[in-house]
């Protein structure tokens, strides 16, 4: 295991899977922009190892996930929304899966964070709204269409026209968690999650990645996906996937 201490955000690798915690709980986990740099720096570091296989992104505290921007740099135009949207697209970016296990409560960018990811487990006390209406500020455009590429336009606006509050059971409801546990159950029930994927082939994942998120952002030519799926098929994984269920055995993947 291997820890990268930074002042508010931390990255802690521990064997195929990367942990990024936020780590600034006495300001509810908000972003400045020295954070925003930092937590870009752990995406580049962990989408730059090819031995890593999930990576899961969480807050330290028991209040709050993220609170988004930091709202005094934010208002004194310091910098702006598009600023932090960086994490969501790096995140949305990234090879491997990617799994957000909110701690807490998430508000404005950091309801974006768990977005970008593709499964977010949530405990049942935790409560999500996104600001900006409130205050008069257009959420970033780029961010808006991520919303309602992984929520669905009803969703959307009602998450940022309405600005509406919701809440644990809710959020599983509209589709926004993925998974819905108790605070004692969450930790491990995202390393049940990371530890089932890390397993797998991570050429496969992959693959299957890159072709839905495609197909969600209207950017799916059926050709090209193809072709990714072909080179998946045709590597060394799934020839020892096949092995592996002959001598009824766990697999030994290498993601070649």
């Amino acid at each position: 295991m291997s820890d990268i201490l930074s002042p508010g955000i931390d990255l802690c690798i521990d064997n195929a899977i990367a942990t990024i915690t936020l780590n600034i709980p006495e300001r509810h986990n908000s972003l400045d922009v020295d954070n925003i740099d930092q937590f870009l720096q752990h995406l580049n570091s962990i989408d730059n190892n090819p031995d890593l296989r999930v990576l899961i992104i969480t807050g330290a505290g028991d209040k709050t996930f993220c609170a988004g921007a930091a709202l005094n740099q934010l208002g004194s135009g310091n910098f702006d929304g598009d600023k932090f949207t960086e994490i969501p697209d790096q995140i949305s970016t990234l090879k491997i899966p990617s799994i957000c296990a909110f701690n807490g409560s998430a508000y404005g960018g950091g309801t974006e964070i768990g977005v970008a990811c593709d499964f977010r487990i949530g405990i049942k006390p935790m409560r999500l709204f996104v600001p900006p209406a409130r205050i008069g500020l257009c959420y970033p455009v780029n961010g808006i269409e991520r919303y309602v590429n992984t929520l669905g336009l009803s969703t959307t606006k009602r998450l940022l026209l309405a600005s509406e509050d919701f809440y644990g059971p809710e959020l599983l409801n509209i589709g926004y968690l993925t998974h819905l546990v108790e605070r004692d159950e969450l930790l491990a029930t995202t390393q049940q999650l990371a530890e089932r994927m890390a397993g797998y082939a991570p050429l496969a994942l992959q693959a299957m990645k890159q072709v839905c998120n495609q197909v969600a952002n209207g950017c799916y030519l059926r050709e090209e996906a193809q072709e990714i799926a072909e080179a998946c098929n045709s590597s060394e994984d799934l020839q020892e996937g096949f092995l592996a269920m002959a001598e009824k055995r766990p697999p030994l993947f290498k993601g070649k």
